[in-house]
């Protein structure tokens, strides 16, 4: 079969997924790699009704932005997107993924949303504080990494530049010990689900250096099996050693239960005057140091708010900074991030008011005359019966926090059909050499 080439592509724009996007008489063309402004020639390897993806073969007029990526395995692994961009460059592509999901999804105009800019990250390389690496059986053997892009096959990796130096050190003396002496798991399977070393995660403490390692299990380990995970890390031994276990199908990395085998399961991090402890599934900003500036910011915009309602809370970490000067309601569907929640603000000597459950589920058992609402939602954003509780309830001031923004202009506009309007919006890059970013948008009604 012949592939379709197309020569003197004008790339325009960037995907949410960092592909160069390309309009042509026969549709839009996706081509990985290319960057806004460039004139390149691609072959197309997927056409749709819509849309085609190209790969791209020669760059005819190139970026001034463009710059060789730093690490060996970038366009194998598929974990950045950007490491051929310039820093000063991914932030202008990231202010413009947000101004553009804002104009073409939530309806806003020029005025309301061109200014928007993003906030530099302290560190551009060596920030991330976790790291999941999947592991499959190959030929009898582990063979563990990151996936490739848009696939589920792994690229071996066993250094990553934007991981955290204390979680490379950690992950290639594990790979040092199990290659030297091996381990007596088989690595898992995602067609047949069986195997029982589905994840390696590793989580460090920025401030703390205190370190957990976790190995996702799928079924039971005997306590032979536990005792030689335990050996296998006996000559870099990290704070705590963790099983988390996990056996439905599919590529949900955590199961609900995790079990300590090595130390009590818990590290602990300092951010800016409080100490926040987490375990293995507790969600926590991956770049703590842009975490404490995008923290202490949203702090400064609920300063004068007495009571506040925080949706989607996760084991506290934000509502700590909101309830040194507020009165705070927390809601959190994950029982195990909640009961984490309650020892951090027991910690810093906080009294909040934390809530178990989804926040679609409980909004309509709360009461209260409630300042402002604070929400940090998943990548998939806020149920709707959320934002009309938000609406119905009165509450005049929205802070929202979202890590996709796509699914922040859609609830937005959604606000703003019951009469919220935008005050602010600002973006933080909390996720260098990655297409992803964190924004911080205000409505006030």
């Amino acid at each position: 079969m012949t592939l379709q080439k197309w020569s003197n592509l004008k790339i325009t724009g960037l995907s949410s997924d960092g592909a160069g996007i390309a309009r042509t008489s026969n549709g839009v063309i996706f081509v990985n790699g290319a960057l806004p402004g460039e004139i390149v020639t691609a072959e197309i390897i997927l056409r749709k009704k819509d849309f085609s993806i190209g790969r791209l073969i020669s760059i005819e007029k190139i970026s001034e932005d463009r710059v060789k990526p730093k690490c060996k395995y970038y366009g194998k692994c598929g974990g950045c997107q950007l490491q051929h961009v310039n820093y000063e460059g991914q932030l202008k592509l990231k202010a413009d993924l947000v101004i553009d999901a804002m104009k073409r999804i939530g309806g806003f105009d020029d005025e309301c949303v061109n200014e928007i800019k993003c906030e530099p990250s302290p560190e551009k390389w060596g920030y991330r504080n976790k790291a999941s690496f999947p592991v499959q059986g190959v030929n009898g053997k582990i063979l563990t990494g990151f996936y490739k892009l848009r696939t589920h096959e792994i690229e071996f990796i066993n250094n990553c530049p934007v991981n955290a130096p204390e979680i490379n050190r950690l992950y290639k003396n594990l790979l040092d010990e199990i290659s030297g002496h091996g381990i007596n798991l088989d690595g898992y399977n995602e067609k047949t689900n069986k195997g029982k070393l589905r994840h390696i995660i590793l989580r460090t403490g920025i401030n703390t250096a205190e370190n957990l390692l976790s190995f996702v299990i799928n079924g039971r380990l005997s306590q032979k099996n536990i005792s030689s995970l335990i050996k296998l890390c006996a000559n870099f031994t990290p704070d705590t050693i963790t099983l988390n276990f996990n056996s439905k199908p599919g590529n949900t990395i955590l199961g609900i239960r995790s079990e300590a085998i090595y130390g009590n399961g818990i590290i602990s991090e300092q951010l800016n005057n409080f100490k926040l402890l987490m375990d293995t599934s507790s969600f926590f900003q991956v770049n703590t140091n842009q975490a404490e500036k995008l923290f202490s910011y949203v702090q400064n915009l609920a300063r004068d708010y007495k009571n506040i309602l925080e949706l989607y809370s996760g084991v506290g970490s934000l509502t700590c900074y909101l309830a040194e000067n507020s009165n705070v309601t927390s809601i959190e569907e994950w029982r195990p991030a909640v009961n984490m929640a309650v020892k951090n603000f027991k910690l810093n000597n906080l009294r909040v008011k934390a809530l178990c459950g989804k926040a679609e589920d409980l909004i309509n058992d709360i009461s209260g005359n409630f300042d402002a609402v604070v929400l940090d939602p998943p990548r998939d954003g806020c149920e709707r019966g959320v934002l009309e509780f938000i609406n119905r309830l009165g509450i005049k001031n929205v802070i929202y926090v979202s890590c996709n923004p796509a699914t922040l202009a859609r609830d937005l506009k959604i606000l703003a059909a019951h009469g919220y309007k935008l005050a602010s919006i600002k973006s933080f890059d909390m996720f260098p050499q990655t297409v992803h970013v964190e924004t911080v948008a205000v409505f006030l009604k």
